[in-house]
């Protein structure tokens, strides 16, 4: 199969074609269906869905939707990297693109702002880790007269961080001061030694450790989380989601895409040589690092229907913190797609 890969910005989507295959002399039944099924095939009009997605782990299930051919031959994923999440504003305000990976905390505050999005499903956990190079860092209130480096503003990571250094009596530009980056620029940075403090997501985490043997999991978001809100619950961290525009023209495909999705999250579990050998070829990130981070990458299938406990407790603990993080409200029932 030719591998096509659109560069930078923007998103995707995608849809099924029936296939079929005609054989014998004496016509039957089952041959009238297969001949049905392969005119049917041979009908089907070429389909272009667009993804947006980051070098992050919600991307690597839709490769293996892409090399398999999961949506249909006559499917093609136009695949669109963003690095930052006003890149992911402009991919949905533009309205080209069918379907977005989101962190949760964005498109709460996309719905709230009143944009067409909807979210489909979860599908990456926790996966966020506060690292340092510092071997006497052990807490939060450490870090007071400190400088931390978050990538991605206003995501789950850079919320989370501030609640959790609000929780030890620290205030952003106060008594602790942040540097946003992107994530590559904030691994590069911890693995250089010019960053001391960082929150990082995997890959990344791998990456900045393999560089430099003195960067260290200082505290893992999971724990901090079950600590914060005390539950055993996971931290939501990102999705899948799309328009209601789409949802509305195309309820097939949006359905085959979330179960395609589904399948290619247990696949990239289960293959985790042949799934970073995908992210190296499509997302030009390297694969030795992909493979070690994906046991801790946090992927998890949940629809966004089965995820609302998880995802009423996030955003009601936002919300309670700082209302902005997710859009100034908490978001109502028409953010999570039915299907």
């Amino acid at each position: 199969m030719k591998r096509t890969l659109a560069s930078i910005l923007a998103s995707a989507m995608m849809l099924f074609a029936l296939a079929g295959c005609a054989g014998g002399n004496a016509p039957s039944d089952s041959t009238n269906q297969n001949d049905t099924a392969e005119e049917s095939s041979q009908a089907a009009e070429p389909i272009t869905i667009s993804v947006g997605v980051p070098t992050a782990p919600p991307a690597l299930p839709v490769l293996h939707m892409m090399e398999e051919q999961l949506l249909g031959e006559n499917v093609t994923i136009d695949l669109n990297v963003w690095n930052a999440p006003e890149e992911l504003l402009a991919m949905v305000q533009g309205g080209e693109h069918d379907l977005y990976a989101f962190p949760l905390t964005v498109i709460s505050t996309l719905y709230n702002k009143g944009l067409d999005v909807r979210l489909m499903n979860v599908n990456t956990w926790g996966v966020t880790y506060f690292m340092t190079t510092d071997p006497n860092f052990t807490t939060w209130s450490d870090l007071e007269g400190k400088t931390v480096y978050i990538p991605l503003q206003s995501s789950p990571p850079d919320a989370l961080t501030q609640y959790f250094m609000s929780e030890a009596g620290l205030t952003v530009g106060e008594n602790v001061q942040v540097v946003y980056a992107s994530t590559a620029e904030v691994a590069a940075l911890l693995a250089s030694g010019e960053a001391e403090y960082a929150t990082l997501i995997e890959p990344q985490v791998t990456s900045a450790m393999v560089q430099n043997e003195n960067v260290r999991r200082a505290l893992s978001f999971e724990t901090e989380w079950q600590r914060s809100t005390g539950t055993d619950t996971m931290i939501p961290n990102a999705g899948f989601g799309t328009t209601q525009t789409f949802l509305d023209a195309n309820p097939e495909l949006a359905a085959q895409f979330q179960a395609a999705y589904e399948e290619s999250v247990q696949w990239v579990l289960d293959h985790p040589t042949e799934a970073a050998a995908l992210a190296e070829e499509y997302l030009d990130m390297n694969a030795a690092v992909v493979e070690a981070a994906i046991p801790n990458m946090g992927l998890t299938f949940k629809s966004a229907q089965d995820a609302k406990e998880e995802l009423d407790t996030f955003y009601n603990l936002l919300y309670n913190f700082e209302p902005s993080m997710i859009g100034g409200e908490l978001p109502d029932e028409g953010l999570f797609y039915a299907g």
